[in-house]
């Protein structure tokens, strides 16, 4: 499309919906084609956004010449064959998380991506609250002194959480709910931390509804989880720092949580609820945001397709954190702590 305006193709209409209507919002970004296997679906979302070009091969989307960008909103096991067919048809790519199955599918992405030339990110939404983002500035500045330790959960009540089938098909998905939500909780503490060098993990599993038919899953459905429902884990980093992590589609838990926290020799903070703690002060406070703003991530994506700027979210730390993923899972198999080797 036009150099100041450009067209933004989305493969995948589950979450896809929902970067179709953030996308819709950037001025300068024009969706001009969908992507869906279902023809219903398709349909219904070309006729209600107004959108045209409708396809239910992927492959032809990505050559699409009025398509600039591709979103890929697909289950985690198509990421890395349509971020690469993008990329080698000379599409910017923006990958939903996680990157991939595993760090070596991601790696493909990113030798796609150089051989490329293009622009890609990963998907990882809370680096863009602007909560996350102004912590990250505080840390970048020094406030929180040496960053040690770091905290997340993300916990759905035993209820309805768990997703529908292909997120519980290893196959499909490369795990649970450590690589579902997991993945954006470990991300956003990580990113926090100033993005350390992590070098062991000590990770547990534990599949205690799925393969009952509890959580949300049918009965029929139950012999087929083969993931975890709930996992736990810590990651130690180079020079001693460390991060918990504790995830679940389905616990027995009064209500739903999720935290994630930073503590460091000078200070803290806290995503959810929103607080830093500075040492001069000993005390939480929560900072006037009035006049802080951060783009989101689509406009952001847009943004460093035309003006020529390096993601926030780049694919290699989305590497990272499928390392520091996979590592949590082998030593949750073999019942001991691993090295992460990336």
């Amino acid at each position: 499309m036009g150099q100041d305006r450009i067209g933004i193709g989305i493969i995948g209409l589950g979450v896809g919906l929902w970067h179709l209507e953030e996308f819709q919002k950037v001025p300068e970004a024009e969706v001009v084609a969908l992507c869906d296997l279902d023809e219903a679906k398709l349909m219904d979302a070309g006729r209600k956004y107004g959108v045209s070009r409708l396809y239910t091969d992927y492959r032809e989307l990505v050559d699409d010449p009025r398509v600039d960008v591709v979103s890929i909103c697909l289950p985690n096991y198509l990421h890395a064959s349509a971020a690469i067919a993008a990329l080698e048809a000379g599409k910017h790519v923006l990958v939903e998380k996680p990157l991939a199955r595993t760090p070596e599918e991601a790696r493909k992405i990113i030798t796609a991506r150089n051989r490329s030339g293009k622009k890609a990110m990963v998907a990882m939404k809370f680096r863009f609250l602007p909560e996350a983002a102004y912590i990250r500035r505080l840390w970048e500045e020094g406030v929180f002194g040496e960053v040690y330790y770091g905290f997340n959960s993300y916990i759905r009540p035993a209820g309805k959480g768990i997703p529908r089938a292909w997120f519980y098909r290893r196959e499909l998905s490369g795990g649970g709910a450590l690589i579902d939500n997991g993945v954006h909780l470990l991300d956003i503490t990580w990113y926090l931390m100033g993005c350390p060098k992590p070098v062991e993990a000590f990770g547990a599993t534990y599949a205690e509804f799925g393969p009952r038919g509890k959580g949300g899953v049918p009965p029929e459905d139950a012999g087929a989880f083969d993931v975890d429902d709930f996992a736990c884990g810590m990651v130690r980093f180079e020079g001693g720092a460390s991060v918990l992590i504790e995830n679940g589609w389905a616990a027995h838990i009064d209500r739903g949580v999720i935290a994630a926290r930073i503590f460091g020799t000078k200070g803290g903070a806290s995503v959810w609820p929103f607080y830093i703690v500075r040492e001069r002060e000993g005390e939480s406070e929560v900072p006037d945001m009035t006049d802080f703003s951060f783009p989101s991530q689509f406009q952001h994506f847009v943004d460093c397709v035309l003006k020529d700027r390096e993601p926030l979210s780049p694919l290699e730390d989305g590497v990272v954190v499928l390392e520091m993923l996979t590592a949590l899972y082998r030593s949750a198999e073999e019942g001991c702590s691993v090295p992460i080797c990336g």
